[in-house]
């Protein structure tokens, strides 16, 4: 099953203003492709030109080398299946009754459905997990629910291709996740062509492998994720700057924006804090800092480490580190002047190693200069401490030092920051 889909030269506009302007790409057959675009970049119109529902100003579609405007409408109903962004339910029409109504194209006037019809409808109705609310009025289910149900339908149909219009609006996370992990194994197991307009880039990533990106009617990239998804086709798409990363649990792409209260000094409450290390233990005292308008820096970490990119992303000061090395005298004088640079220092609750003995000790030497420090889960050090209690030793000596002030969890940081003066009590 599936066919190719060929776009050529399309132009659309409505009352002079262009919404297609000479928007052309080629899905192949058996393709799984999100469609992605800000608003107004004319997802929603160019499946609608390919559904046949808008007339293009120019140019031509062809499903397998056959033009669709020469389709009729059952043949081309037998072809094509769509999935709208939203489905009216003004009758009240059993979940079943509209399931059924995806048999149409296949039966001839006044015909009744046949035992295979049936067997289709109840396949599709397992499939998609709506069999119990057979007997249910579409106008009491839930915005997910309609959607599953029209999505059966649209499998009645028995298509070669699907077109789905942002079919994830308004739901919530479990049923978007469900209606585009079961797109995705229809397309698997039919070998259906799929083109689905996806709002959230993020979600995309997760279900499709294909991806068209649109920007002002025109296709600005095509192909696979790390081809399409890229910080400076983000900017020519959305007018947003933002990062491209991969997801330290998956691998797959992600995109984020840049926070407006994550400060590098050019504004925020002057109050500067170094933040010892990082990974993923030390991202949400970045986050807790950051957000109450705190200047940060970072570090030492890995070109590799979370704290590193949070860093580079944010445009804080950071001491980097090659992987699997240890701090030379370079990088010693650039971390002592970060922590003699700040208004006090914050270890998060990170693991110990032999690595970060010379990182400790520099902590030591400046909070023997009235440095103050603020060690976050102390008593958890010793359930952390990988070089042989050597780090849980040190610890000790620095809660012993005068300025050390001890905090039980990450949400004690602010008020114990508030409680010292370092930042001032709102």
């Amino acid at each position: 099953m599936g066919l190719t889909i060929d776009v050529h030269g399309l132009k659309l506009a409505y009352d002079a203003v262009t919404v297609l302007n000479d928007t052309e790409f080629k899905v192949d057959k058996g393709e799984l492709v999100a469609l992605l675009g800000a608003n107004g970049a004319g997802k929603s119109t160019l499946l609608r030109c390919i559904s046949r529902v808008l007339q293009p100003d120019k140019g031509q579609i062809l499903l397998d080398g056959r033009d669709v405007e020469k389709l009729d409408s059952k043949e081309a109903a037998c072809m094509m299946a769509v999935v709208p962004q939203e489905t009216a339910a003004d009758f009240e029409f059993t979940v079943e009754e509209i399931i059924t109504m995806g048999r149409f194209p296949y039966l001839k006037r006044f015909q009744k459905e046949a035992v295979g019809d049936r067997e289709i409808v109840q396949w599709a109705m397992e499939m998609t997990g709506v069999a119990h609310l057979a007997e249910r009025s579409i106008g009491a289910l839930s915005g997910g629910e309609k959607q599953r149900v029209v999505i059966a339908r649209a499998i009645c149909q028995q298509p070669e291709i699907m077109l789905l219009d942002e079919p994830t609006a308004n739901l919530d996370i479990g049923y978007q996740s469900m209606l585009l992990e079961l797109t995705a194994r229809l397309n698997r197991r039919q070998g259906i062509t799929v083109i689905a307009a996806i709002h959230d880039i993020n979600l995309a990533v997760h279900h499709f492998n294909n991806f068209i990106l649109l920007a002002g009617g025109s296709i600005l990239a095509a192909g696979r994720a790390d081809e399409v998804i890229t910080p400076e086709n983000i900017k020519k798409s959305y007018g947003v700057e933002a990062t491209v990363f991969r997801h330290p649990l998956n691998g797959v792409l992600q995109v984020s924006l840049a926070k407006s209260d994550i400060h590098n000094g050019k504004d925020g409450t002057g109050v500067k804090i170094h933040v010892l290390g990082g990974g993923e233990e030390a991202l949400p005292v970045f986050e807790k800092l950051g957000q109450a308008g705190l200047t940060l820096s970072v570090g030492p970490v890995s070109e590799q480490d979370s704290g590193c990119r949070f860093a580079h992303f944010h445009g804080l000061p950071v001491v980097i580190l090659p992987p699997f090395t240890t701090m030379n005298e370079n990088h010693q004088r650039e971390h002592l002047k970060l922590l003699r640079r700040a208004d006090a220092i914050v270890i998060p609750p990170i693991p110990f190693g032999e690595g970060n003995l010379p990182v400790i000790a520099q902590v030591e030497t400046v909070v023997r200069e009235g440095k103050k420090l603020y060690i976050v889960d102390p008593e958890g050090v010793v359930n952390r401490d990988y070089s042989k209690g050597k780090a849980v030793q040190m610890v000790k000596r620095l809660r012993a030092e005068t300025g050390t002030k001890e905090v039980l969890g990450i949400n004690d940081l602010l008020p114990a920051l508030k409680r010292d003066g370092v930042i001032a009590d709102d």
